[in-house]
């Protein structure tokens, strides 16, 4: 193996590494405010007890849009589930696609940010989704 094909190597392993690392710590620091704020201790956000780490991460993104009133708790529990449907259902495989997590989690945040301000067919979203992550892999 050439040295630059080790080095690439080793900055791809370095970089999942670091995305990795920064999703955790987003998902420990979620976890920690809903734990410990007085305001998240009520039976209304109970729901928050079932999410996984992605739901957690999305809660996280989210949380700044309810925080500023744009999202009432209903919507942002609606949105927390759905955004996490959608990067299930609408995001290929890591196998397919070799985006790492946050590149994934980046394209549905930038679905969500459209979303706020226009109407979106479902065949719509999962073409913008794919335009997102073409353009994601054009610049990796």
């Amino acid at each position: 193996m050439s040295s630059s094909a080790k080095t690439g190597s080793t900055e791809f392993v370095k970089s999942n590494f670091e995305n990795e690392v920064e999703f955790s710590q987003v998902v420990k620091d979620g976890r920690r405010i809903l734990e410990i704020e007085v305001e998240y201790q009520t039976e209304e956000w109970d729901w928050t007890g079932d999410l996984d780490d992605a739901g957690i991460f999305i809660f996280s993104y989210l949380l700044y849009d309810y925080k500023k009133k744009i999202l009432s708790l209903r919507r942002l529990k609606e949105s927390v589930y759905t955004l996490n449907l959608l990067r299930q259902k609408m995001i290929p495989s890591h196998e397919k696609t070799e985006l790492p997590l946050l590149e994934e989690f980046q394209v549905i945040f930038t679905l969500y940010e459209k979303l706020k301000h226009e109407e979106m067919s479902w065949e719509d979203c999962e073409e913008y989704v794919m335009e997102q992550i073409s353009a994601h892999q054009r610049t990796n």
